[in-house]
C-alpha cells in the first residue's frame, strides 16, 4: 500500500486517484457539496466521510488506484430508481 501513496505536508500521506473530466463532473453531481479545487490541488475536496471511506475500501480490495470507474458504477446502481431493494 505503501507504493500507492504519496507524501504532502507534515509526514501525512494520501492516495491520489486519477479520474477523466467526465467522471470528474459525475463525482460532483453525484455529492453537490463537494468542490473541485482548479486552481491549486486540482482535486476533488469536501467529500462525505462515507464516500471516501468507500474509495478507500475499494482501493484495498482491488489493491488498485484504478478504482473510479466501478465505484461510480456502484453508485449509480445505489442511485438508479428502476433497483428496488426489499427490505
Amino acid at each position: 500500500m505503501n507504493s500507492f501513496t504519496k507524501d504532502v505536508l507534515a509526514g501525512m500521506k494520501i492516495l491520489q486517484l486519477q479520474c477523466s473530466e467526465k467522471q470528474k463532473n459525475k463525482i460532483l453531481k453525484l455529492y453537490p457539496m463537494a468542490k473541485f479545487d482548479s486552481s491549486t490541488t486540482k482535486s476533488i475536496e469536501l467529500l462525505p466521510a462515507k464516500v471516501k471511506e468507500d474509495l478507500f475500501n475499494l482501493i484495498i480490495r482491488r489493491k488498485s488506484l484504478d478504482i473510479i470507474k466501478e465505484f461510480l458504477k456502484i453508485q449509480g446502481d445505489n442511485n438508479d430508481p428502476k433497483i428496488h431493494h426489499s427490505s
